[in-house]
């Protein structure tokens, strides 16, 4: 370049002053000098106009340059919007999920017992799963039954058969209030909580000595409510209700179908519905 810019300007003056370049070859009306000026300015405009020409290009590809980096631009802050959105999804989910982890879960597993014996205990339970059970007392004076195959013999029972289908224990599940045919139950009870491990089943059992079956042939029984309280191992308290339909069949086991209502959590004295 620097050497096109020093000798550059000696060839344009040998070939306006030799005889042998056209149009220098032939006599012209211009002085030579003229001619030097001339060409001078002339190469001067063609440089000019190249130059243009080159920066009307660059500035061409400059703004497609500039419009695909601010489309790219543009793009990407949507992409990290999205992701911040699923980030945000993520972190939800995570929670719900460690929430989920001591969160009781409680099957029904379409198990229904009436009036077991004591003796028949060992044939058609599994005495290494929980029983939470619910005896209404005659009187309060009444001593507490302690031994399980003892309260099979002694009163009329249902019961049905739940599992804990969540990862972590739950703590004290007892039986806290019971309805006969949509009305308070009256009377002395007395409530035997249990703890219930993860996959375990635990025998949900009403005892009294009432002959239930015969009530609901008679049509004095058509239906009982449940609640229940219980805890998991945070010590975060939480209710469920049970809803047991009873139908005479005209034989000695009555049709049975139970409603499981969701677990709701306790949340200052309220029950929140999760």
């Amino acid at each position: 370049m620097i050497f096109i810019l020093i000798f550059l300007p000696l060839e344009i003056e040998k070939m306006i002053f030799s005889k042998k370049h056209i149009p220098f070859y032939n006599e012209t009306n211009f002085a030579k000098d003229v001619w030097f000026g001339f060409i001078a300015s002339y190469l001067g405009t063609i440089g000019t106009v190249l130059l243009g020409i080159i920066a009307l290009y660059q500035n061409k590809r400059y703004k497609e340059l500039s419009d695909e980096s601010e489309k790219r631009f543009i793009d990407l802050q949507t992409e990290i919007k999205e992701l911040n959105k699923k980030n945000v999804e993520l972190i939800e989910i995570n929670t719900k999920i460690e929430k989920a982890k001591y969160y009781p879960i409680l099957s029904e597993m379409e198990h229904y017992y009436w009036n077991m014996s004591g003796k028949k205990l060992e044939e058609d339970f599994n005495l290494e799963n929980s029983f939470q059970i619910t005896i209404k007392k005659e009187s309060d004076f009444d001593k507490r039954d302690e031994r399980i195959a003892k309260i099979f013999d002694d009163y009329y029972t249902f019961v049905y058969v739940l599992k804990n289908e969540g990862e972590r224990t739950i703590r004290n599940f007892s039986c806290c209030d019971v309805k006969i045919n949509n009305k308070q139950e009256l009377g002395f009870w007395i409530y035997y909580p249990c703890d219930i491990e993860p996959g375990e089943m635990v025998y949900v059992v009403y005892a009294t000595k009432i002959n239930i079956i015969k009530q609901i042939q008679n049509g004095e029984i058509y239906s009982m409510d449940f609640m229940y309280n219980m805890e998991n191992v945070l010590g975060e308290r939480y209710t469920m209700s049970a809803w047991a339909q009873f139908y005479d069949t005209g034989e000695e086991i009555v049709s049975t179908v139970l409603n499981i209502n969701g677990i709701c959590k306790n949340n200052n004295d309220r029950a929140e519905k999760q």
